[in-house]
């Protein structure tokens, strides 16, 4: 593995390799395997253009409203997670984007003056997100590494750690909940931007789909967070709070791909507007909906 320190330094890591393990008894991939899938989806995008890679507040909130970029579908779970790290400000705060991918927040967040620190198990998705941080014209500091050996990183370094749809990928990783509690700062804000696993109809329909669109083990899309799941934080985390989205609404992925159309986007709009209702006047339902913007503070 490779670890890309702040675009300038390639300090080559020794790559982990692990038996298999049993964790809530999935068969959990190694993370070298998993590195490797993730690996080929982000080199596809090297060879784009600067214009294409920038990233800031007018282009993220941008991204989010347009119907025809893939963000759409998740724009009031990424406005909630935008309103979560907002909460605190971050200019000159410590902010590591962990599990990063194309890292579209913890640029954001550099652009807004935060000092940002990006980590994925992915070599390719740390050289794209240093080709946008470039193309943005900001400075961060990148890392590619597994999440249960960031010994790279010092105790207590961060303000703020972010993760987009991350931790369900790594949680099920020996020690790695341990590093991230590590790293962060006491009282520092965890901001999780996550599929919800509370409504088990919902889960069986997803795997129902995931089966039906030949989804390789490599996604890492076997454990979809819930409550259950949620208590190994509980040794390292408090003030824990779960912001669900999404009832109704998550029938949107029956339209994925037709959000261009009118009448795609009156069904989505409308199916809010009924869960918004809903949730108000029945709180517990919040439960079932499909998405959640969970934080916490580091003990």
């Amino acid at each position: 593995m490779l670890a890309l320190d702040g675009g300038k330094n390639f300090v080559p890591r020794a790559a982990s390799v692990r038996r298999p393990v049993k964790w809530h008894g999935y068969d959990v991939i190694t993370p070298n395997r998993e590195r490797d899938f993730y690996d080929g989806q982000y080199a596809q995008f090297l060879t784009l253009p600067d214009h294409a890679l920038r990233i800031d507040r007018k282009v993220l909130e941008g991204n989010i409203e347009n119907p025809y970029h893939p963000f759409y579908e998740r724009r009031l779970l990424y406005r909630a997670s935008m309103r979560a790290l907002e909460a605190t400000p971050v200019r000159g705060k410590k902010v590591l984007d962990y599990g990063c991918g194309p890292a579209d927040f913890g640029l954001w967040l550099a652009t807004e003056g935060a000092d940002v620190t990006l980590l994925d198990l992915s070599p390719k998705a740390i050289e794209l997100a240093l080709k946008r941080a470039q193309a943005s014209g900001i400075t961060v500091r990148a890392v590619a590494a597994d999440a249960s050996q960031l010994n790279m990183l010092s105790d207590g370094e961060f303000d703020v750690v972010f993760a987009c749809a991350a931790l369900h990928h790594t949680l099920k990783y020996p020690g790695a909940v341990e590093e991230l509690a590590r790293v962060m700062k006491s009282g520092a804000l965890l901001v999780l931007c996550e599929t919800w696993g509370g409504n088990p109809l919902l889960n069986t329909a997803r795997k129902l789909r995931s089966v039906v669109a030949g989804e390789v083990e490599e996604q890492g899309e076997d454990i979809i967070l819930s409550q259950k799941y949620l208590k190994a934080l509980n040794p390292f985390f408090t003030e824990l709070r779960t912001n669900t989205v999404n009832l109704f609404a998550m029938y949107k992925r029956l339209l994925r791909g037709r959000f261009g159309r009118a009448w795609a986007r009156r069904l989505i709009h409308t199916s809010e507007s009924i869960d918004s209702f809903l949730l108000t006047i029945a709180p517990p339902l919040r439960n079932w909906c499909g998405e959640a913007v969970i934080t916490a503070r580091r003990r």
